[in-house]
Formats: C-alpha cells, structure tokens, sequence
C-alpha cells in the first residue's frame, strides 16, 4: 500500500519508461528513434508521494529493463565473451567482448507472444507449452493440463522443431505433403503462415546475433556464453531453440536461460544505490549497433531465414 513504500524502481523498455515519466514517445517512433531522455540523471518523478528511480535506458530501443538485466547477469564481471538475450516483441542482445558493451535491439515482432499466429495464444490454461516426438509420434503439453485451447510461444518452436525431425517440414519451411495445415491435436493445427511468420521472428533475432558478433569481432562460436533472460526465455526449450536456429546452434551447449533478469536487476538496483551507479556505468558505458542501416544484418536475415535439418 502508498503508506508502506519507501523508494521504488522501474525497469523497462525505453518507450514504457517514458509513458510512466510523462514524456513524448514521438522521437521513438520514427527514424532517428532520438528518445526524450536516457534516464541517466536522477529525476523527481514519484508515485504516491515516493520516489521513482528508473533504470537508465542505452537507446530508444534498448531500454532499462536490459540495463537491469545485464547489471543481474553480471555479464561484465563474467569472464570471456558473453553474449546476453532478451526475446520478446524486440530481442535486445548485447555483447561483452574485452572491456566493450555492444548492444542492438532486433524486431521480432509478437510471434513468441502467441499474436500472428492462427492458434496462437498467451502462456495460459490450455495453451500447448511442450511438443515432443517419440516412437514415431506427436505429443503435446498444456499448461495445467487443460484442454488444448491454441498453442504459445515456446510450444510453437517445439513444434517446429520435431517437425523438422519428422520431416512434416523442409529446410525451406515448407509442409513436405503439400498441405497448409498440419494437426497437433483434434483442436490445434499449424498453418503453412504459422511457420512463415515463426521463420521471419526467428530469423531476426538469430541474424542481429550474428550481426553483433560481427561487429564484435566474433563468429559464431566465439561466445564463452550465451544467456537468455526475460520469462519466455524461462519457458523456452534450449535444444529446440537451437534446432530451429532462433541462435546457432553451435551455442547450445553453453546456453542457459537466468529468468525475469530485468525484475533481479530492478530488485538490485532498489536495495543498494551501489547497484544503481553500476547500471549508470553499464548504460554509459554500452555502445549500440544499428542494424536498421547494416548490410550485414540483411544478409544475415536472408540466411537465417531456413531450417538446418538436425
């Protein structure tokens, strides 16, 4: 209740830090994508009479919460490269390689939401979570094992992955028998669209990694870790991710999925005004990558855009 809060810390994107504040998101949403403000100064917002601190945002697409997540991760205090991704309508990544913070936001659009997609839907009751494929058969998962009502978002990159197995699909995408649809249970089907639109999310979150990596000086293989925050990344099924190439697939055997990273950092940030100097520094410190202008991130898009066949 107002009569117990001390201080409060916000984390999130650029966009929802500014509507909280009360500043314009108009230079957010158009090219150069200038927001109002960074953050980066203490301000004099409050909420009931208590204190806001946000966290510093590093553009106007790279937002708090990553500043948040990255300060839980500890990233920079990891040794080796690190590699830090936070999937959800935008899939902000960023990059530590020898003292540098590189980070670049990719849009993936609402796929992993469940939006786009014919039986798509939220990770609620009855939403399929987990596909599998065993003895020559599909099987599905659903939250609360409920009566499959649609499918959400790490049960759609299952799906496709053991359709990939099961040859339901080739490299390209494509239904193998020619049809536009294919069941996962008498309620739940994928369409042919399904797969394109998880295609086009997926390929722009795998085409900004390698971008960055690039730009790091890196290859694929390079990063000592691969870490994957927000709560769809708690959800997500690491091997399937890598077998429809959501990251390569080279990285999965030094992948691992940290959880809310932004609400960690937040809390950290909230308890100890240590922890807000070191986001502060994190945000200054962080160099971004536009991808809207690199010929690299195009051509990547274009070849992520298939499946490799496991």
């Amino acid at each position: 209740t107002p009569g117990t809060l001390r201080e409060i810390t916000l984390a999130g994107n650029t966009v929802m830090q500014h509507l909280f504040a009360g500043y314009s998101v108009r230079g957010i949403a158009a090219a150069p994508f200038r927001p109002e403000t960074l953050f980066a100064a203490p301000g004099d917002e409050t909420l009931h009479g208590v204190p806001v601190h946000f966290a510093p945002c590093v553009a106007g697409y790279v937002g708090g919460d990553i500043t948040a997540g990255l300060l839980a991760a500890g990233l920079a205090e990891l040794p080796g490269e690190n590699l830090f991704l936070d999937i959800g309508t935008n899939g902000e990544l960023a990059l530590w390689h020898k003292g540098r913070l590189l980070c670049c936001s990719t849009a993936a659009g609402p796929v992993f939401e469940g939006a786009t997609i014919s039986r798509g839907m939220q990770a609620g009751p009855g939403a399929i979570h987990r596909v599998a494929y065993e003895n020559g058969k599909i099987s599905c998962r659903t939250i609360e094992s409920a009566a499959a009502a649609g499918i959400c978002g790490s049960g759609l990159i299952d799906a496709a992955a053991v359709f990939l197995r099961a040859g339901i699909i080739d490299e390209t995408g494509a239904f193998t028998d020619e049809e536009d649809a294919y069941p996962l249970t008498p309620e739940v089907s994928l369409t042919q669209k399904d797969i394109r639109m998880l295609q086009l999310a997926k390929s722009a979150i795998c085409a900004g990694m390698l971008t960055l990596l690039e730009a790091g000086g890196l290859g694929a293989e390079g990063p000592a870790r691969l870490v994957i925050a927000g709560g769809f990344g708690s959800f997500l099924d690491l091997h399937s991710a890598a077998c429809i190439g959501l990251y390569p697939p080279a990285l999965e055997s030094r992948a691992r999925a940290i959880g809310n990273a932004a609400l960690a950092g937040a809390s950290m940030m909230l308890l100890r005004s240590q922890y807000r100097q070191q986001a502060a520094a994190l945000a200054e410190q962080a160099e971004t990558v536009d991808l809207s202008a690199s010929p690299v991130f195009r051509e990547n898009y274009v070849e992520c855009m298939g499946f490799e066949t496991p």
